[in-house]
Parts: structure tokens; C-alpha cells; sequence
């Protein structure tokens, strides 16, 4: 799975994209939304007060048919309440977040950080992911904060991938394909 592309690309479309691409078929749960108070590392990425409102999004993704990550994306609440009304649904966003937000509230996605991490999975991971209880099998977990065109963070999703059947590939700017690249069977 390649992390990086072009800033303005919603992580969803791009996964779909990318599993189809590899001959595969990509799925995932209906969306889960809450309205949660910020953990100090959600508030910090945001750059809000630790305990405000946000925002969740939460997915179950597959290919096919395997349990292949879990997603969650946090938002300002004041997204929805300035007229972002979609987040607060529990549905897909048809054209995807980062194209919904411009086009509702003209924050256009231009960056993004990405922060990836390896640690055991705990006990929900490990159910889901069918991994050995005593953690063995680690996750990556990557934090992705993305930026509007002010420099002002917008979102932060969590995805968690299990070490035993993923891969990454970190890409900047128009890197030409390599056909010697693993797959993502490797």
C-alpha cells in the first residue's frame, strides 16, 4: 500500500483505488460516527483544547474479504456546526471527505503528516485481525494529520495495520511506477 500521494486525495478513494489496482476487491464496514471529547494526542495534532468535541469516524477495511486495517477519523466539531452536517452521518461521504469539506466549507486539503508507529495490538486488534493473543504479531498504527490551504490541521485519522500483511511505500512527488516493487501478497 503506498501512504504518500497527492495531499489532496481522500485516503478513502485512494485505498479503493489502490486495492482495485492490485486485482483485488477492498471493503469496509458501514461508518461508525460518535461525538467523542479529544484525547491529549487528537487535541494536540489538532490543535485543540484537550476534552473538546470531535468528531469520529470509524471504519472496518478488508481485501478480499480479510481483515485488513481499522480506520478512525477525527474532526473539529466545529467542521459540522460551520455546515460540514455529513460528517455527523453515519454513511460514506460519496466523494470523499477531503472533497466534501472543500466544497462545503472551502478548506481545501493541501498537506499531510504522516506519523507511523509499531506497537502490540491490543485485545480488539487482535480479535479482529485474528492475531496470536500474546502479541507476537505486532501493528503499525500511522497517524495522518492533514492540513488546509491555511495551515491549519483539519483531521487526524488512526489507521492500524497488522505486521503480517502489509506493507508500505513512502512516495514524494512524481516518482515514475517500478515494476520490481513487492506486492502486496509479498
Amino acid at each position: 500500500m503506498t501512504l504518500s500521494g497527492a495531499p489532496e486525495t481522500g485516503d478513502s478513494l485512494v485505498y479503493q483505488f489502490q486495492v482495485s489496482q492490485l486485482g483485488r476487491t477492498p471493503s469496509s464496514s458501514v461508518v461508525q460516527v460518535e461525538i467523542q471529547l479529544a484525547n491529549a494526542g487528537v487535541a494536540a495534532e489538532l490543535g485543540l483544547p484537550e476534552g473538546s468535541r470531535v468528531v469520529s469516524r470509524h471504519q472496518r477495511r478488508f481485501i478480499d474479504a480479510k481483515p485488513w486495517s481499522l480506520q478512525t477519523s477525527f474532526y473539529p466539531m466545529e467542521l459540522a456546526l460551520k455546515g460540514a452536517g455529513d460528517l455527523l452521518i453515519a454513511s460514506n461521504i460519496e466523494q470523499g471527505a477531503v472533497q466534501y469539506l472543500a466544497d462545503t466549507l472551502g478548506l481545501r486539503q493541501v498537506a499531510y503528516r504522516d506519523w507511523v508507529t509499531v506497537r502490540a495490538p491490543d485485545n480488539t486488534e487482535a480479535s479482529f485481525f485474528d492475531l496470536p493473543a500474546d502479541g507476537r504479531v505486532a501493528v503499525y498504527e500511522v497517524f495522518r494529520t492533514a492540513f488546509e490551504q491555511t495551515g491549519a490541521p483539519i483531521r487526524v485519522t488512526v489507521t492500524v495495520f497488522p505486521t503480517d500483511r502489509n506493507q508500505f511505500i513512502f512516495e514524494n512527488g512524481p516518482v515514475p511506477t517500478h515494476q520490481g516493487q513487492p506486492s502486496a501478497e509479498d
